[in-house]
């Protein structure tokens, strides 16, 4: 058990093999078994898998039964399957002392499956519970969890013991000219069954695997293969060596090269790799490899690649000293010896540690050379050696810096120019400045062009852009900013031209108030205070009759105009009226709304008697009037103690008499009714009454 368990534990997060997989997508269908074929000329393998655990249980002690249903015939389908057991008695795994045969034949795989059917125990890690009640169910119930993996998985290796587990069968009674449906369920369980559809015409000569490739290390030769393009024929590959230039080649490994990926991985990797360490550094080796199906088979080589283990490399160029010459700066350096035969040196140059690198001298240097003159150098610079290999490898020094004195400030950044979104982002930007040495811009920030300028930056700008962020709901319209640039060796320039921009305006201005309005049969006369917002261009006169405002008169602050006289009003129609103020920005407020109406002395033909009656024991008056004819609406005007008429409440046109129960004692009310006929606007007033209650 012990070697068992060393051998489960070097393949325990293998994701369990090539048909276990296909056993994955099944558990999310109805089907309970997961079934493929491999069909030769006179013969059809298959191999099969249950879902999970429990069938996996039932089935080894119930057994298997394999049926055929032949369906076509010489390419035609027959009126009626003919149905064939190809089982006499339920296929079960072998009973303990038969696995002996099958662990001396192929002893990894045989032993793991027989262990995982007949085994005391099968935990992976060899820990036990002891003590712990929930522990012992839980490590119980994920044993027998590892017992149908591995068994899945030892079956997918070995088509021997996949035989052994009652897991392939071989159909021996086929014909060319046929085509089968075979199905395989657990023996007296109904619904727990597997179909495979196949027939010697489906019989294809296995593939090569493609795109071998091989990266070459000091130390070890990486390859890797696409596993992609065959993922549903492969679950193993033989990769093979040659160490004859290609005559002879023999298996890298002892055991296939199978996939350790989990089944549950939703982003599987594309490839293959293995990482081969016995060849030696300088030595040709031609690699290939061939993919093995869940039946045992080995499909065709790959193409063959060549390589070669490279010496290894731990010697690295180091620059020994920097200073100035007569015509430039001399840079110096040593190679340490190495078995590694060197090409030559290039010197590389930058003018900041996280710049980008240049070669600065014209050719190869030679391997022989140790001393170099920058006759050009820069204010700053960053030199560094790089050491290339015969072999087309390089390998570089640690940078050094070295720097002139430099007193010369860069120019003050020119063409500042930005813009204000309404959210508050600032967009800055500028010509970047030329000089070779220049290092980034500080941005300084004003709310006024006279006050003091706060730096908004914490570190120096090193592209010519910047973003920043102000607050747009305050009454200075105006931000300011201006910027200077910094050389490598922070120089500062002058201030840049300072920029104005004009904050986004998203306050609307204050709404305009109505001052006075009234009415007459010709128009309808209204008066405002206009907006007390400096930034208002325009009020607008806007009415409506029922929900849609217009508009019917427009005013430029500058004009001065507070007053409208609306002549186009129509007798007898009820119109809200509002002031708008409108900014500079668009932005619009609107004043409270007033509800008036033109007034109609009437032209409506009828009876203006009005009459009242006081009824002090109920405590209201009683108004009564003759309804003229086509009234369609009724106005109850009142007013009280010497006051104005007001419009007290509105009737439908079939009424014809009002009682008032808003009453005050000792208080005179004078009434008057308006008829009018909605069709063309006619009215008609009666008489005015008063009445001292």
């Amino acid at each position: 058990m012990k070697a068992v368990r060393m051998m489960c534990k070097g393949i325990a997060v293998v994701c369990l093999g090539f048909l276990s997989m296909q056993v994955t997508a099944q558990q999310q269908t109805s089907a309970k078994i997961a079934v493929m074929a491999s069909p030769a000329e006179d013969s059809i393998m298959l191999r099969w898998a249950p879902a999970n655990t429990d069938y996996w249980q039932k089935a080894n002690a119930q057994g298997y039964m394999v049926k055929r249903y032949t369906i076509l015939r010489d390419g035609k389908m027959l009126p009626q399957p003919e149905e064939k057991l190809l089982t006499a008695q339920p296929l079960k795994p072998l009973a303990l002392p038969q696995w002996e045969k099958v662990v001396n034949a192929d002893e990894r795989w045989g032993a793991i499956a027989a262990q995982a059917l007949y085994g005391k125990d099968f935990s992976i890690n060899g820990t036990g519970a002891a003590g712990n009640n929930v522990m012992a169910l839980y490590q119980k119930s994920t044993e027998q969890e590892n017992r149908y993996s591995f068994a899945l998985f030892a079956a997918d290796q070995s088509w021997l013991v996949a035989k052994a587990s009652a897991l392939a069968f071989v159909d021996k009674d086929t014909r060319r000219n046929e085509k089968y449906l075979y199905r395989i369920f657990i023996s007296g369980i109904k619904g727990d069954t597997g179909y495979v559809y196949t027939g010697a015409a489906d019989k294809r000569p296995l593939p090569a695997p493609r795109d071998l490739r091989a990266e070459k290390t000091t130390k070890a030769v990486m390859l890797s293969w696409d596993k992609v393009l065959f993922g549903n024929l492969y679950n193993a590959f033989v990769l093979e060596r040659s160490d004859d230039n290609g005559k002879t080649f023999q298996a890298v490994t002892k055991e296939p090269i199978v996939n350790t990926e989990k089944a549950e991985n939703k982003d599987p990797q594309q490839r293959m790799f293995y990482i081969d360490t016995m060849p030696k550094a300088g030595e040709p080796k031609e690699y290939r490899v061939r993919g093995i199906t869940p039946f045992g088979q080995v499909g065709a080589a790959s193409d063959t690649i060549h390589t070669t283990v490279m010496e290894e490399m731990n010697a690295h160029p180091s620059i020994t000293a920097i200073a100035f010459g007569l015509k430039g700066v001399v840079i110096k350096w040593m190679m340490p010896p190495s078995p590694v035969k060197l090409k030559g040196f290039d010197i590389e140059r930058a003018a900041g540690l996280k710049k980008k690198y240049a070669r600065i001298n014209t050719q190869l240097l030679s391997a022989e050379d140790s001393v170099f003159l920058d006759q050009q150098p820069l204010r700053s610079n960053y030199y560094r050696v790089r050491a290339y290999t015969a072999d087309g490898r390089s390998t570089v020094s640690f940078a050094q810096f070295f720097q002139q004195l430099d007193s010369v400030p860069p120019a003050a950044p020119d063409s500042l120019s930005g813009l204000i979104s309404d959210s508050g982002i600032v967009s800055l930007k500028w010509k970047a400045n030329t000089e070779e040495d220049i290092y980034g811009y500080r941005v300084f920030r004003a709310n006024g062009p006279d006050e003091e300028f706060v730096q908004v930056t914490r570190a120096p700008v090193r592209t010519n852009a910047f973003t920043d962020t102000i607050t747009v709901k305050t009454l200075t319209k105006y931000i300011y900013y201006k910027l200077v640039a910094l050389d490598g060796h922070f120089n500062p320039s002058d201030f840049s031209v300072v920029l104005k921009l004009k904050r986004p305006d998203v306050i609307p201005p204050v709404p305009p108030v109505f001052t006075d309005a009234h009415t007459d049969q010709q128009s309808v006369f209204l008066q405002w205070q206009p907006s007390t917002s400096e930034d208002v261009v325009m009020h607008k006169v806007m009415r409506a009759a029922d929900t849609t405002w217009q508009e019917i008169a427009a005013f430029k602050t500058a004009d001065s105009i507070l007053q409208y006289i609306d002549t186009t009003a129509r007798r007898g129609v009820k119109y809200n009226y509002a002031i708008a103020a409108i900014d500079d920005s668009g932005l619009k407020s609107i004043s409270k709304t007033l509800s008036l109406q033109r007034l109609d002395m009437g032209s409506l033909e009828g009876e203006k008697t009005l009459k009242a009656a006081i009824d002090r024991d109920n405590k209201h008056i009683q108004l009564k009037w003759k309804r003229a004819e086509g009234t369609t609406r009724i106005w109850v005007y009142r007013s009280a103690e010497g006051g104005p008429m007001r419009l007290f409440k509105t009737l439908d046109g079939n009424v014809q008499e009002f009682i008032d129960t808003d009453l005050l004692v000792n208080t005179i009310y004078r009434y008057k009714v308006k008829l009018q006929r909605q069709s063309d606007g006619a009215s008609l007033f009666t008489e005015e009454i008063t009445v001292n209650y």
